[in-house]
């Protein structure tokens, strides 16, 4: 068999590689309807977030789709950590301390567009390179985000989201923050990566 050549492709991945892609085109239209009538928001990581992880489900579905190959899961993990922060702020929101908009398309982009793109990770994206060493990359893209949102911050006066006075966090303020995310994310990426084992560690004994 030569799933190199796009021929031999079993049915299970072609099926799993259209559903990522139409919850990757869901992905998409949401963050459209959500973002289009105030772009100026477009920087938040909600927006960003899910547009990343769809365009990736989309690229990675039509690979299974057509070769039969995956994209690599590190990619699902640091997206993953991603838009599961955004899920998990949301629901805090819950405790009234904060807002967060759960109305209309922002219902999907805050709840539930995270909880499929981490299921899809947890079931489907096992590559069988991965190892825990892998985990400490998984908090990148967060990183890289906090690091952007606080340069911005310099020019503009004002971080993405208002949860710290910028006249109230000095340099070294902003690096331990920095380091206290990197550690928060590293464990959702642990635990992450974790589930994705068990789930796949259970469908080969069931095999």
């Amino acid at each position: 068999m030569n799933n190199k050549s796009g021929g031999n492709v079993s049915a299970t991945k072609r099926y799993i590689g259209v559903l990522k892609i139409i919850i990757g085109l869901f992905m998409i239209i949401t963050v459209i309807i959500g973002y289009l009538p105030e772009p100026e928001y477009i920087i938040e990581l909600t927006c960003i977030s899910n547009a990343l992880c769809g365009i990736l489900l989309i690229t990675d579905g039509i690979i299974n789709a057509l070769k039969g190959t995956k994209i690599p899961s590190i990619l699902y993990l640091n997206l993953g950590v991603c838009i599961f922060s955004v899920f998990l702020i949301s629901m805090g929101s819950l405790s009234g301390i904060y807002k967060i908009n759960l109305s209309g398309a922002f219902f999907f982009l805050h709840t539930i567009n995270p909880i499929l793109f981490i299921a899809l990770y947890i079931f489907f994206g096992c590559d069988g390179k991965e190892s825990l060493k892998t985990t400490f990359s998984a908090p990148i893209l967060m990183i890289l985000y906090l690091l952007l949102d606080y340069i911005q911050c310099q020019f503009s006066g004002s971080f993405v989201y208002n949860f710290v006075n910028p006249g109230e966090l000095s340099f070294l303020d902003a690096i331990i923050v920095g380091i206290v995310m990197y550690i928060i994310m590293l464990l959702f990426g642990s635990g992450l990566f974790g589930l994705n084992k068990l789930a796949h560690k259970k469908h080969k004994n069931k095999g």
